[in-house]
């Protein structure tokens, strides 16, 4: 592919060049032709005034070395003849025509025309009884311009290889770092240590590699995670298996009673559903295309509901629940903002010394704006954990994964609201669902 690219680039490259020496030649070419040709006209008029007052006293004083056409450096005599009324030549610079018709059929205008056998360039004029004609041969004069269109087509076949060996280094150095993208992509695994690219620059093939590489970190630093969360709900998984396996041992050597096995069984067992449940939960989430289903509902009877559903683990605890706000209508995702509140007054319960405060309020930039504000006392979130923590793969200082977290996360995106995180004035966490229309 990469030699296929370089191979193209470089012989468009090749036709451009060849086309565009080959229009300049031909250009040049005509321009030149056209300059003989106005030139050497311009040459004979001149000479046209010298040759009438020479035959004004003689008609054969005139002499082919006094019409001397001058192009630069270069010289050579014009050619002539005379002719009388009658049409037969009196005098020539080739005395092979005097007495002979008029070899040229004169026109009302100077130009070209065929002269025993050779093209001429021919210039007229009638002086009383004959007609002068003055005429040198179009080869004599292409002759002397020849070596400058020579010269001229050389310069342009060296300018041409010139440009082309700086276009084929040029190409060479693009298509480099294509090569060296391809060959690491196609090397480049997941599990291995970092890629190594040459350093980015600033044009396109640069900010290519340099996205590459941020692609291929994202990557590794997301297989790192998976790999950590894998591990880490394996052993979150292997908990309540080996308990469930080590009671059954148990209930079957009659080393606990049936009924003490059985309640411990079903407990981690229930235990484990839910760790799967929230695991599948949280994989349909991430698929893209999923949808919640909205309807209308009171947010502050909502919130009172969930407190009332957890007062018990609170009391548990000794962590008080308290709810401020007012009744505030909403349209949305019912479902989806009762999980949240469930996930976030669970983790504020767990983490907070004695109270935990749920507040309910309107957004007041927005219309349907609204936004549920969870308090706790406790010790608040580290900052190198901040980062991280709503992250599917992270794992909290008591070895919990944060699933609850990462869910709520995950359904606050899917309602178009954001699940931000603050330092709470109590000292402890604040954990805010914001909405905005």
């Amino acid at each position: 592919m990469m030699h296929s690219l370089r191979t193209r680039i470089l012989l468009s490259l090749f036709v451009v060049m060849i086309g565009s020496v080959a229009i300049t030649v031909t250009l040049f070419t005509r321009f030149i032709d056209q300059m003989i040709v106005e030139q050497t006209r311009n040459q004979l008029q001149l000479q046209m005034d010298k040759a009438l007052d020479i035959i004004q006293e003689e008609v054969n004083a005139l002499d082919a070395s006094d019409l001397p056409l001058r192009f630069k450096n270069h010289k050579l005599n014009a050619d002539f003849y005379i002719e009388d009324s009658t049409g037969r030549v009196v005098a020539a610079s080739d005395s092979t025509l005097i007495g002979a018709n008029a070899p040229l059929q004169l026109e009302h205008e100077n130009g070209i025309k065929q002269f025993v056998g050779k093209q001429v360039m021919y210039v007229f004029q009638k002086a009383g009884q004959y007609t002068v004609v003055l005429y040198t041969p179009e080869a004599s004069v292409l002759q002397i311009f020849g070596k400058l269109v020579q010269i001229a087509v050389a310069s342009l076949v060296v300018s041409s290889l010139v440009i082309f060996a700086i276009g084929f280094l040029s190409i060479w150095q693009i298509t480099q770092p294509i090569r060296k993208l391809k060959e690491t992509v196609s090397k480049y695994e997941p599990y291995r240590d970092g890629v190594s690219l040459p350093k980015a620059g600033t044009t396109e093939i640069d900010e290519l590699m340099a996205t590459f590489q941020a692609m291929a970190d994202k990557i590794k630093k997301h297989q790192k995670d998976h790999m950590e969360f894998l591990q880490n709900v394996s052993h979150e998984l292997r908990t309540p298996l080996m308990s469930i396996q080590g009671y059954a041992h148990a209930i079957n050597e009659q080393v606990v009673s049936q009924e003490k096995g059985l309640s411990i069984i079903t407990q981690e067992s229930y235990r484990l559903v839910r760790m799967v449940d929230r695991l599948m939960q949280l994989t349909r989430l991430e698929e893209s295309g999923f949808e919640r289903k909205e309807q209308s509902f009171d947010l502050l009877d909502m919130v009172r509901q969930t407190v009332e559903l957890l007062a018990p683990a609170a009391a548990e605890k000794g962590v008080g629940l308290q709810v401020a706000g007012h009744p505030l209508q909403v349209r949305t995702s019912g479902e989806s903002v009762f999980q949240m509140l469930v996930n976030l007054l669970q983790n504020a319960i767990r983490y907070a010394y004695s109270e935990v405060r749920i507040e309910v309020a309107a957004v007041q930039q927005r219309a349907d704006g609204w936004m549920i504000v969870v308090d706790d006392d406790g010790a608040g979130v580290p900052l190198d954990v901040q980062e991280r923590m709503f992250q599917r793969y992270y794992k909290g200082s008591d070895g919990q994964t944060g699933l609850g977290l990462a869910i709520s996360h995950k359904l606050a995106e899917t309602i178009g609201a954001v699940l931000r995180y603050e330092r709470s004035p109590t000292g402890g966490a604040r954990f805010i669902i914001e909405y905005q229309s």
